[in-house]
């Protein structure tokens, strides 16, 4: 219970940081950003609809899609994330904080990447291509990143036939940023591989496998101070799969020591 709430605090806590990024920093220079937020900035542009309430009407298919493909948690958390997001981006003044497009473009892309990488973090995310760019990974096999860049790619081409390539330019630098910063707070790696040893082994195994429907392998070993036998369990998981699997592995053996290391490549069938 004290997890959930704490999930809730801090990813309202993400949302409002996003709004405020976008509304002091980027908008004021009519910088885009990928994904949904882009789109609903270009809508904006022309019909001058709050960008927040476009953002969460998009949205609203995609939570659909997502609930089946992606886990209720992890929905709940990112329709509370962009409800809180639109509320944000109607309330907080569209204000230039800098008049420095370079600057704004630079300091805007790390928030709003801080915000993003937090929300991973805790389960959660701000929809959009998020959804779409998962739902697709484990439906057609695909790199996640892979998808997100061609959409980025798509929403920033758009933008340098609306507003000129000078801004889009500036753009650019902007989700570059916010990629890094996301990187930097998260974590670098698609793939971790998580080398977990404990007395629990049988429960484990099953409450993994059942949660990302992915092989674990178990080895036998013995503790070299208490010569007890031990089992120790190692699965390959997704960056997005970590702070649902860390709590699964507390809720089941709290005393389970976890090792988890990044992954550089994955070969042989790793469903994502």
């Amino acid at each position: 219970m004290l997890r959930l709430v704490f999930q809730i605090i801090v990813t309202g806590a993400c949302a409002l940081l996003f709004g405020f990024a976008f509304n002091t920093f980027l908008i004021p220079h009519k910088l885009a950003s990928g994904g949904v937020t882009g789109i609903a900035f270009f809508i904006h542009h022309f019909i001058h609809i709050n960008t927040g309430w476009i953002i969460l009407v998009i949205n609203i298919p995609l939570f659909v899609l997502g609930l089946k493909y992606l886990g209720k948690r992890f929905i709940l958390l990112t329709i509370y994330a962009v409800v809180v997001l639109s509320l944000s981006m109607k309330f907080i003044p569209v204000h230039p904080i800098s008049h420095d497009i370079l600057l704004s473009s630079i300091i805007g892309g790390a928030l709003y990447g801080i915000a993003v990488g937090i929300l991973i973090r805790f389960g959660g995310s701000t929809g959009g291509t998020d959804i779409i760019s998962l739902t697709l990974s484990k439906k057609k096999n695909m790199q996640v990143g892979f998808l997100n860049t061609c959409m980025n790619l798509l929403v920033v081409g758009i933008s340098g036939v609306i507003f000129g390539w000078n801004i889009t330019l500036y753009t650019i630098i902007a989700i570059y940023v916010a990629g890094r910063a996301v990187d930097m707070v998260y974590t670098t790696q698609n793939k971790l591989t998580l080398t977990i040893v404990t007395e629990k082994y049988e429960e484990l195994c099953e409450a993994l496998i059942h949660l990302h429907v992915r092989g674990v392998t178990v080895t036998d070993a013995e503790g070299a101070y208490t010569h007890k036998p031990k089992k120790v369990l190692t699965t390959v998981i997704t960056k997005f799969e970590l702070n649902e699997t860390k709590h699964t592995i507390r809720g089941i053996d709290p005393n389970a020591f976890v090792n988890i290391t990044q992954t550089l490549e994955v070969m042989g069938r790793f469903r994502k």
